[in-house]
């Protein structure tokens, strides 16, 4: 297992140009191990044994067994989101999620993607961390994100303040491309070892992709807030620096 904390001045640099940072073998084998079976428990089934995988979904509602053993709480993130957030982030949800494979489809890169916390109430929150269980090739149901989309969607909040509640979904012709419009770069799979891990902007555009790999992917999620996230001023706000909250 590597180890990332503090990260270097290039490393946050990157982070906050890009929206992104891909920190490899960052996990230990034991948490994946116990991952791993854990999330097979769950669904009642192996990798071994294809035939009796769910065509679909599996883990809504997953709770980690035990709590504290979450993405979100693993320690070799933690030295890092207080390096970042200087300690005013706290650790949120985020459920694992999983792309079943699709063979019979062709795979195509996803157009446009979304940013979270406005799919049904409004959750702002600062920094998300995606990671896999297995190694994921090209066209394996990779995590996609559109690098440097966090700049156009603050200058979009900073035009439209009002907005940042997710009241832009109800907008005449609304559209997610509002948020990732970089068409020099377009969208970039997550390809990645079981390990690794991308911290991504919660402002970044992204979304799933299919499978059509002979595995499922199983990514883990991890979202954190900012502690004063329920105050209405700090909820409100879109300040003229993206990094004003941060301490980098």
């Amino acid at each position: 297992m590597a180890s990332y904390a503090p990260l270097s001045n290039n490393q946050v640099s990157h982070f906050k140009t890009f929206g992104f940072l891909i920190l490899e073998n960052l996990l230990d084998q034991a948490s994946i191990d116990h991952w791993r079976q854990q999330i097979w428990r769950e669904l009642e089934t192996s990798l071994e044994t294809p035939e009796t995988w769910p065509k679909q979904g599996g883990l809504d509602g997953y709770q980690y067994d035990p709590p504290e053993s979450a993405l979100v709480h693993h320690p070799a993130l933690t030295p890092i989101i207080q390096q970042l957030g200087g300690g005013a982030f706290v650790p949120s949800g985020g459920i694992p999620i999983i792309r079943w494979p699709e063979q019979d489809k062709s795979w195509q890169m996803p157009q446009s993607g979304h940013i979270d916390a406005y799919g049904g109430r409004w959750l702002p929150f600062m920094i998300g961390a995606t990671t896999y269980l297995y190694d994921v090739e090209p066209s394996g149901g990779a995590f996609i994100f559109w690098p440097g989309s966090h700049h156009t969607a603050h200058r979009y909040f900073l035009e439209n303040s009002t907005h940042v509640d997710g009241s832009f979904l109800r907008t005449k012709n609304f559209s997610w491309n509002l948020f990732c419009d970089n068409p020099e770069t377009g969208g970039k799979e997550f390809v990645a070892r079981a390990g690794d891990v991308v911290l991504w902007h919660s402002y970044l555009t992204h979304d799933g992709s299919m499978n059509i790999n002979d595995s499922p992917r199983i990514a883990l999620f991890a979202r954190w807030h900012h502690h004063r996230r329920r105050a209405p001023a700090f909820r409100y706000e879109i300040p003229e620096d993206l990094w004003k909250y941060w301490v980098i």
